[in-house]
């Protein structure tokens, strides 16, 4: 029996033995595919990001041709002190809050209607995500001659049912601007939240309204006592990347109100912190400045961005 038993044994190392060999060969593989992407995301993002990071401490200024000097946090502290800062920074502020709510209602709104069984369903869901296809540049353009105060769309469409009585410039007023860009912006941006809580509305099982409906709850409360508290961490995600995305407006900015013409003037009551980024690197060619304030936008983005998933999401993800 000594001797019926040495070759399982044998055979059993041997089996031992290929399972490292495989696992190798797999890990080798895995190298293999993933490190040409690594080395692009190394090339095109960490290399720039550290390289900035470096540009931010210097006080480099491709108007004055000298080399640049290290300065540390000089920079930092300088735009920290500037009022400018603190009012863009606040413009910015303003801007997502006036966003986030209006955006969140309309995608809630139009994910709960497209959560409906419908003939011509996967058009109108097609249909809706289309002004999230088109660069907010051409949104920003599109809405400029749609607001025009000469021959716009809107002032031809209500001066044809009688709702004004004379063409208006929508977009003369400082606080209108900040409306309007709100309105483009959700215009814009409203179909990816839609997405991600239509995702989660299709997540949460059928039986629990079933449920709800046999213990007598109203279509109100079903929603308010199942649907919302079940949707939290998707509105988490939906709040983090849309408050990224609002905080750092750019494009529907620059288009609708900001000038949009090279050398042009920039509009102060419109500014925000991407266009004062724009402002410092572009046309004053203060690189160094420039990369700090670049690093204060992110650092505010992944506290705010923090915030939104350690309260909405991950309280969502508890009550689940």
């Amino acid at each position: 029996m000594g001797k019926n038993r040495l070759p399982k044994l044998t055979g059993g190392e041997r089996t031992g033995q290929m399972k490292p060999r495989r696992l190798n060969s797999d890990s080798l593989y895995v190298l293999i595919v993933l490190a040409p992407i690594l080395l692009l995301i190394a090339l095109f993002i960490y290399y720039p990001a550290l390289d900035t990071f470096g540009q931010s401490l210097t006080n480099r200024n491709l108007r004055i041709r000298r080399p640049p000097k290290a300065v540390g946090v000089d920079n930092y502290i300088k735009l920290l002190n500037d009022d400018e800062f603190w009012e863009v920074t606040g413009r910015s502020f303003q801007v997502v809050i006036m966003t986030l709510p209006l955006e969140m209602v309309v995608a809630f709104s139009i994910a709960m209607l497209l959560n409906q069984r419908f003939p011509g369903r996967g058009v109108v869901r097609t249909l809706a995500i289309l002004p999230w296809m088109l660069p907010g540049v051409v949104n920003g353009f599109l809405w400029g001659w749609l607001l025009n105060g000469e021959y716009g769309a809107l002032n031809g469409l209500l001066y044809q049912f009688g709702l004004i009585s004379e063409y208006q410039v929508w977009l003369r007023a400082p606080e209108h601007q900040i409306f309007w860009v709100t309105v483009v912006q959700t215009w814009t941006r409203y179909a990816f939240p839609t997405i991600i809580l239509l995702a989660g509305l299709q997540s949460i099982p059928d039986d629990l309204f079933d449920a709800a409906k046999v213990d007598g709850a109203s279509a109100f409360g079903r929603v308010r006592y199942i649907t919302l508290p079940l949707l939290l961490p998707s509105f988490g995600i939906a709040l983090v990347v849309e408050f990224i995305a609002a905080f750092q407006i750019f494009d529907v900015v620059w288009t609708l109100t900001a000038g949009s013409s090279a050398g042009g003037s920039i509009n102060p009551f419109t500014k925000t912190l991407m266009l004062y980024n724009y402002e410092l690197v572009f046309r004053d060619l203060r690189v160094g400045l420039g990369a700090a304030l670049s690093y204060l936008i992110l650092l505010m983005s992944l506290a705010v961005g923090m915030i939104f998933v350690l309260r909405v999401y991950n309280q969502g993800v508890q009550e689940a």
